[in-house]
């Protein structure tokens, strides 16, 4: 299995959605502050309009941004260690406590822990780690 990352260009929202551990390997990526994951690809993504690529990651000055790649393929997210780390410790949190269908949102709000004014909305949301029935 694969992260899916669905997006909807009209709002801007992005959702993610992975297992336990592969939400908790994203949890990684951002501590670590550069790299990518690849994700999967889903023909019928609705709700959201389309599925992307990739998750880049970019240590970078300033508060976390989430934003579109300039190729429109992938979901970068950049920020300083401190940030990112604010934002691993989200993300792991969720992973760690959720239950399946369980979704943690994401967005900029005044004064906020870790993400900059400009970042993109995010939903998070968890699948099973069993096999799905064929």
């Amino acid at each position: 299995m694969m992260l899916k990352v669905l997006r909807e260009d009209a709002t801007r929202e992005t959702e993610i959605s992975g297992t336990r551990s592969e939400l908790l390997a994203l949890g990684q990526l951002l501590r670590s502050g550069h790299g990518e994951l690849p994700a999967a690809t889903v023909p019928n993504p609705a709700p959201y309009g389309r599925s992307l690529s990739r998750i880049g990651l970019l240590r970078a000055d300033g508060k976390a941004r989430v934003a579109l790649s300039e190729d429109g393929e992938s979901l970068e997210i950049q920020g300083d260690a401190e940030s990112l780390a604010l934002f691993a410790d989200n993300l792991e949190g969720f992973a760690l406590e959720a239950d399946q269908d369980d979704h943690l949102h994401v967005e900029y709000f005044p004064e906020h822990d870790y993400l900059a004014e400009e970042s993109q909305p995010l939903v998070f949301g968890m699948d099973s780690d069993a096999p799905q029935p064929s």
